[in-house]
């Protein structure tokens, strides 16, 4: 079988979505699928195919870090497709390129599956600031996500919450929930090197006895960082052997910045900026537990390959997320700046022995988001999609 993915980018730009797409795209070609890559280059001014992936040039996004805009209507773009002759269009955003994922599949004729990952009622702020305004361009949102949806053969999502979202702009449609995975082998706790733990906990100044918290992403608002500052120096300033680690870069990072200098925090509280995803296995597993403040999540991928690296998470509430996380084996949700300190505190009153035997529990949770299995799921879509379709 021969698929075309369409996504705003791809490598080296990192993120859950392009990591899920990565997984997606080996986990295929694994048992023998052709894929192409289509995504945006603001880079380059021509079109060009490299190792399977189609860049396509493209104006950068300066408010929306790592992201480039496009026309979505491209006879030169087309030619490429319709040479690779794909038998599936998938589309992973709604944008640019989804929406030449769909012009492709309407010219050449070929069904589309569509995976949202993104719950975009939490970032409507990029496009209308202030509340009143958000609540004013929000009908509109959903109708445009409705029309996105309607044109689709068929519709995946990584947790309930994609349904949920999709239920309030209006679509009926099945959804097919495929949770994310990843190839976590790398993060495992057996895999990584203690030569390379130890020299990252030097590197970022962990002693023996610090309790030390770790957060990987985006630096969007939608991330909530703002908020999982204040809730650690509400709890911990002052108390040293207390860390709190941010990787990670986007349009808040010097706003993050500021606000942990304004809570006189920089001892504590490091933002350590972009760091390469290969080279991120000994950083998690030199920290202790992984901290969210975050709403927006469907399934997140940093908190999966944290808790393969053994990492306790503690997840402040989502109704509609708390799947991801078995209480009391795996992390714990809070609800207030109390139960944040309570799930951190229990954690660090724990014993050297129970910390190893817990940090193990956690790390085999994630054997069960195998490669193969989300690779099968997804193959089902697709050949449900190509005996679904209907011109």
């Amino acid at each position: 079988m021969k698929i075309a993915i369409f996504t705003e980018t791809y490598f080296p730009f990192i993120s859950g979505v392009v990591t899920h797409i990565e997984t997606l795209k080996k986990g295929l070609e694994a048992q023998g699928h052709k894929v192409l890559i289509v995504t945006l280059d603001p880079k380059t001014k021509e079109h060009y195919v490299k190792d399977g992936i189609l860049y396509c040039p493209s104006m950068p996004l300066k408010k929306i870090y790592g992201y480039g805009v496009a026309n979505p209507v491209n006879l030169r773009r087309l030619a490429f497709i319709k040479a690779f002759n794909p038998d599936i269009i998938h589309i992973q955003t709604e944008f640019t390129m989804g929406l030449f994922g769909l012009f492709c599949a309407k010219r050449l004729k070929k069904p589309v599956v569509y995976t949202l990952h993104t719950m975009y009622d939490d970032y409507l702020f990029y496009v209308a600031p202030g509340k009143r305004m958000q609540k004013l361009v929000k009908p509109g949102a959903h109708w445009y996500f409705r029309r996105i949806a309607k044109r689709a053969t068929e519709i995946i999502g990584p947790s309930t919450k994609v349904v949920e979202f999709l239920r309030r702009c209006g679509v009926e449609r099945h959804v097919n929930i495929i949770p994310n995975t990843v190839d976590l082998s790398d993060f495992m706790v057996e895999n990584v090197d203690p030569k390379e733990i130890a020299a990252t906990k030097e590197k970022l100044g962990i002693r023996p006895g610090d309790i030390s918290l770790f957060f990987v992403g985006r630096l969007g608002k939608e991330k909530s960082l703002d908020t999982l500052i204040d809730l650690f120096t509400e709890n911990f300033a002052g108390e040293s052997p207390y860390k709190l680690f941010i990787v990670g870069d986007g349009p808040e990072a010097a706003a993050l910045r500021q606000q942990v200098a304004q809570r006189k925090m920089k001892d504590q509280i490091h933002l350590l900026g972009r760091v390469d995803h290969d080279l991120l296995p000994p950083y998690f597993q030199a920290c202790d537990l992984f901290a969210t403040a975050s709403l927006s999540e469907i399934n997140s991928i940093s908190m999966l390959e944290a808790m393969a690296s053994g990492l306790y998470v503690v997840q402040r509430l989502d109704p509609y997320n708390r799947a991801q996380i078995s209480e009391g084996v795996n992390g714990d949700i809070f609800t207030d700046s109390k139960g944040f300190a309570n799930i951190v505190r229990s954690w660090a009153a724990k014993s050297d022995e129970e910390k190893i035997a817990l940090r193990q529990t956690v790390s085999d949770t994630t054997r069960r988001y195998g490669e193969e299995e989300f690779t099968r799921a997804v193959l089902d879509v697709y050949h449900r999609a190509i005996l679904g379709y209907r011109e």
